[in-house]
């Protein structure tokens, strides 16, 4: 299924100089700009440079219960198909060393902490879009730190790699807000 164009068969072998060629060269124009938008909305792209990101989403909330928390995010703005959502939770409230988890188009998970205390954020993208302002339980300048509640420490979390193009340790990357990561001190290859 490609691009249709109308008119491009008369276009291809009109007289530039008809009185019709004007006609039918603005209907074609037309018909393309009109598919191009059609494209551009079913998978949010943007043409003339980065595709803008979501509206960040209204609300993520946590409880915890045997050393899991359970984390829902609310979002009721107007998006479009092929959103993903994040979770990041540290030991911290600055999120130093967030772990970083992908939910893809679900806003709900369980994670498993054991009885360690977590601070938790969440947000949106798109798949080449930047990261959406992120939502906090509590709030940025106050998150509040949720017990797990379990028998056990839990696992171990091992350093952050971040996630998408971003740097390992570095959170709200979502997919990454640079379109390209090169391996340091090597040039793109192209």
């Amino acid at each position: 299924m490609g691009v249709e164009v109308k008119n491009l068969a008369f276009l291809r072998t009109a007289d530039p100089t008809s009185r019709d060629f004007p006609i039918k060269l603005a209907e074609a124009l037309q018909d393309l700009a009109q598919q191009v938008s059609n494209g551009q909305q079913q998978v949010n792209a943007n043409p003339s440079g980065q595709p803008d990101p979501p509206p960040p989403i209204n609300g993520v909330n946590v409880t915890a219960r045997d050393g899991h928390l359970s984390v829902a995010i609310q979002d009721h703005n107007p998006i479009y198909r092929g959103i993903s959502y994040w979770v990041e939770h540290a030991d911290n409230p600055q999120f130093t060393n967030p772990q970083v988890i992908e939910l893809g188009g679900g806003r709900n998970i369980d994670i498993p902490v054991g009885s360690q205390t977590r601070y938790v954020r969440a947000y949106s993208s798109y798949g080449s879009s930047h990261p959406s302002e992120p939502a906090y339980h509590g709030s940025s300048v106050e998150p509040i730190p949720v017990a797990g509640g379990g028998s056990g420490p839990g696992p171990a979390f091992l350093p952050s790699q971040g996630s998408g193009t971003g740097a390992p340790g570095v959170g709200l990357q979502g997919p990454g807000r640079a379109p390209f990561r090169p391996v340091e001190g090597k040039p793109p290859v192209r």
